[in-house]
């Protein structure tokens, strides 16, 4: 038997074939093509001349059951992108052209193309020629049956984008005669989902390409093919997984989910590669087991991202370490957050500990300007330490390997001395949390970034109206403008030169004198802001002390 059957045929026979019809399998992907997919078809469309073939590319196709009389159904393993939009925007025509009158077109697209008539009980029901998967079948129905848009959702929007393409004049008239005539596309019959899957990671969608994600879900669905219960158990799980993380970039969690389960770096580039070599020789029920286990990660890695676990105490912490930017520890926090939730093998404090050194570490990396990219091995080498361990074990072993880590790179020494010369970005929500919890907050204190801003002391701009600053600089240092100009530039986004006040203030105070700001600066909430009324005048000077104070906290604060 061959391994493929693929044959090129043009979209008006691909579609009033009356005898097939097409489902999307319940592994795919919903859909996601967006207005910059739709443009590039629209536009290599609209400017086909007439003896013009435009080659949209294969559809791989799988039975669906023994061949019968009736209506067959083929899965569409590879395609459903293209063909779900060629479907809606014919229906888009459709409606144009029974909303002009012409109802012998809006009838033959509907008849001959959008749906086929199956017999059924000695009566001919209507079956659409194409359905996708559950998440986005009730709104593709809708436009095939010229139904009234009901919610928000893609695939209404790409039928209004196409309907409003071709309802600029006539031009809808001949439109669908070209994407039915000029449109050329390679149906591939794979017989079986072995085949289809071997087969599928040489495709690309058009214009979208493949995702590590979609990449490894083929590869693991080919493993487990020939096993039917396994088959629809590991689509059951990978589809729950997914649905979980869709939209918190479903690669960076699998490949945090390899980093903590198997030894070794891997980058996004290189994990379908990875993620293959080490489960090339596994077992079917092996690939069910790591499709099991990446669901149940899936789990943590959303209440991680979103902050919802049942602990407020951690939550709260979590919150801080998005603001911190901590994202590769989230290789570590799938290791050791399991227990937690497993019957409490290990205890709050620890995990809320663990966070708090995270936070240290974190902090201290960024600042001294260490790779980002050996945070990485970092977690990795953690990792699998911990595998080792019991996890009343895991704080300690955390401990030992962060504070070895401080002592070769960041000991107290070189941090202070690059928080103290170090220029801050003052809208980095990192910067705005430094001073927030340099201000000494109470344990109970929930930090809302959004209602923080950093206020530089020393104003952006000294070349005001009246320049005020810049004689008020020239009186207190006996420097000339020259000087003052190039000294503003090297302290104006340093660590003493900044603080924190509420977004319902002023921002036009950040002008004004020292004298006139310390006015405000006593009304603040904020113990860094208050204690500026220490300082009698703001010169270089001062930004040059104050930073080495706040340094000096700094080291105290964020040490293990």
């Amino acid at each position: 038997m061959a391994f493929i059957e693929a044959k090129e045929v043009k979209l008006q026979a691909l579609l009033s074939n009356a005898q097939e019809a097409y489902k999307v399998p319940l592994y795919q992907r919903p859909y996601a093509w967006t207005r910059d997919q739709w443009e590039n078809l629209f536009e290599d469309i609209n400017r086909l001349e007439t003896t013009d073939v435009h080659f949209l590319g294969s559809i791989v196709v799988v039975p669906e059951g023994e061949h019968r009389l009736g209506v067959n159904y083929f899965q569409v393993v590879d395609g459903q992108q293209r063909l779900a939009t060629v479907l809606i925007w014919l229906s888009a025509i459709r409606d144009i052209a029974e909303e002009k009158g012409n109802d012998s077109v809006s009838s033959h697209l509907t008849e001959t193309f959008l749906f086929a008539k199956e017999l059924e009980s000695d009566k001919r029901r209507e079956v659409p020629k194409f359905q996708l998967g559950e998440l986005d079948n009730d709104a593709f129905q809708r436009v095939l049956e010229g139904k009234p848009r009901k919610y928000n959702c893609s695939i209404f929007e790409c039928y209004e984008y196409f309907k409003n393409k071709s309802n600029n004049g006539d031009i809808w008239k001949d439109l669908w005669k070209v994407l039915l005539n000029n449109i050329s596309i390679v149906h591939i019959n794979a017989f079986n989902h072995f085949n289809a899957f071997r087969l599928f990671e040489t495709l690309n969608d058009r214009g979208l390409e493949l995702s590590a994600a979609d990449l490894i879900k083929n590869f693991l669905l080919m493993k487990v093919s020939f096993n039917e219960d396994i088959f629809k158990e590991t689509i059951s799980q990978w589809n729950e997984m997914y649905e979980k993380i869709r939209n918190k970039e479903p690669v960076k969690f699998i490949r945090r989910y390899v980093l903590s389960t198997y030894k070794g770096k891997v980058s996004e580039s290189r994990l379908y590669e990875e993620v293959r070599k080490k489960l090339e020789k596994e077992k079917p029920k092996n690939i069910q087991d790591f499709v099991k286990n990446l669901n149940f990660n899936a789990t943590i890695y959303k209440k991680i991202i979103d902050c919802n676990f049942s602990k407020d105490r951690i939550n709260k912490k979590l919150q801080e370490l998005h603001l911190v930017e901590v994202s590769p520890s989230f290789t570590l926090l799938l290791k050791v957050i399991p227990y937690l939730l497993e019957n409490e093998k290990i205890s709050e404090d620890d995990i809320f500990n663990i966070m708090e050194m995270i936070e240290i570490f974190h902090i201290r990396w960024g600042i001294c300007g260490q790779s980002t990219s050996r945070l990485d091995q970092i977690y990795n080498e953690l990792c699998m330490e911990l595998s080792n361990k019991q996890p009343g074990e895991f704080k300690e072993t955390i401990k030992k390997k962060l504070l070895q880590e401080i002592k070769n790179n960041i000991d107290d020494e070189i941090f202070k001395r690059n928080f103290e010369n170090r220029l801050f970005r003052p809208n980095e929500t990192r910067t705005k949390y430094i001073l927030w919890k340099l201000s000494k907050p109470t344990g109970e204190t929930v930090i809302n970034i959004k209602d923080i801003q950093t206020e530089h002391i020393l104003p952006r701009t000294l070349n005001s109206k009246d320049g005020e600053w810049v004689k008020y600089l020239e009186q207190k240092t006996s420097k000339t403008k020259e000087e003052i100009m190039a000294l503003h530039k090297e302290n104006l986004n340093r660590i003493g030169n900044l603080t924190i006040i509420k977004s319902s203030w002023n921002i036009s105070m950040s002008n004004r004198l020292f004298d006139e700001k310390k006015k405000d600066y006593e009304k603040s909430e904020f113990q860094i802001t208050k204690k500026l009324l220490n300082y009698d005048k703001w010169t270089f000077e001062e930004i040059s002390r104050r930073s080495k104070n706040l340094a000096e906290e700094a080291v105290r604060v964020w040490k293990i």
